[in-house]
């Protein structure tokens, strides 16, 4: 597959109208495509997942029809849940970090977008102090907008932390299900540990997720595409199947829960000014604005990249992240765990 794109709006609404209409005839019709046309793109997208997207008969007395495999509803649902983050991510406002002129900036010669970590921070500032000219972005956007920028090819590293409920993993299995696994690479990161902060002395005495129903009890939530986002909805999900509610129902009684914050700073900014009493969040941000924690759950923390990694500053990021000088500045930060892969190509 190499860097093609596997799908886009076009690619979506082929399937879409096949999906509605039931034939490749009346669907080529209904875009103003020809049949060869439409039947060939769905052909290359079959080959570059060696799945079956769409089971068709050909014509006969009643003509010929053609419905979606599971693959192929899959794939359609997965686009349209992706291209609705990527329309939230570009209209609302996002928190960021540059450095370097404003002119430099229109093009950085390292651009960062994914899921806030204060270890990637600290990472581009050693990367800064050892090449002063060098202009870089952050955007923290969440680990969802991060993969939607390099499947665009918007940024050069992305920091991800995906859980997948069906694998119970973190990260590698979203290679496979976007269709990146030839064309992209995961490099490891690190454990990081999240929590559930609260202001100091834990004052309405928050224990656990059961404890966020509690009508006392105020959320700050993050957005929707980040992984905290999809660590807490996997554990509320796991709570309403033990209440035996729907996972609607439930989250309705959490008050905040519509909240959306985009980063971990921002999380513990409104549990530390009283504007919620509990955030799930790093507890490495949680030390660092001086609130109490409960330990909620320990997370993988990724980056991925083309495998054709072609700046150099992104190279250079990785020696600073395996290097043990780097590394040894970093334990100190509570929460945060190294091993041997940390730095070195895992997927």
């Amino acid at each position: 597959m190499g860097n093609q794109r596997l799908i886009g709006e076009l690619e979506a609404q082929m399937l879409r109208s096949i999906y509605q209409t039931g034939s490749y005839s009346e669907a080529a019709r209904t875009l103003s495509l020809s049949y060869a046309f439409l039947w060939n793109k769905i052909a290359q997208i079959e080959r570059s997942l060696g799945r079956k997207m769409v089971y068709s008969e050909r014509g006969g007395a009643k003509g010929g029809r053609a419905e979606l495999t599971n693959q192929g509803k899959q794939l359609l649902q997965d686009y349209v849940e992706l291209d609705s983050r990527v329309h939230r991510f570009i209209t609302q406002p996002h928190s960021s970090q540059t450095y370097g002129s404003p002119a430099d900036l229109v093009r950085p010669n390292l651009s960062f977008m994914g899921s806030h970590c204060i270890v990637v921070e600290k990472l581009f500032r050693s990367l800064h102090s050892t090449n002063p000219k060098i202009t870089y972005q952050i955007l923290n956007v969440g680990s969802w907008a991060g993969l939607t920028a390099m499947m665009l090819r918007q940024a050069d590293i992305a920091g991800i932390h995906i859980f997948d409920e069906n694998a119970s993993t973190y990260n590698q299995s979203v290679l496979a299900k976007f269709g990146l696994s030839r064309s992209h690479a995961l490099i490891r990161g690190y454990k990081r540990q999240q929590c559930l902060m609260v202001r100091k002395g834990n004052p309405k005495k928050i224990r656990g997720v059961d404890d966020l129903l509690r009508k006392d009890v105020k959320l700050a939530n993050r957005n929707l595409g980040s992984g905290t986002r999809i660590l807490l909805d996997s554990r509320l999900h796991d709570l309403a199947r033990t209440m035996g509610i729907d996972f609607e129902a439930l989250t309705r009684r959490i008050r905040g829960y519509d909240s959306e914050m985009m980063t971990h700073r921002q999380v513990a900014s409104a549990v530390s000014s009283r504007r919620a009493d509990v955030g799930i969040g790093l507890t490495s941000v949680a030390a660092e604005m001086k609130l109490d924690f409960n330990p909620f759950a320990e997370e993988l923390y990724d980056f991925l990249v083309e495998k054709r990694m072609r700046n150099p500053y992104a190279q250079e990021f990785f020696n600073i992240l395996k290097s043990e000088e780097f590394q040894n500045k970093i334990r100190a930060v509570p929460g945060i765990k190294f091993s041997r892969q940390t730095g070195r190509l895992v997927s």
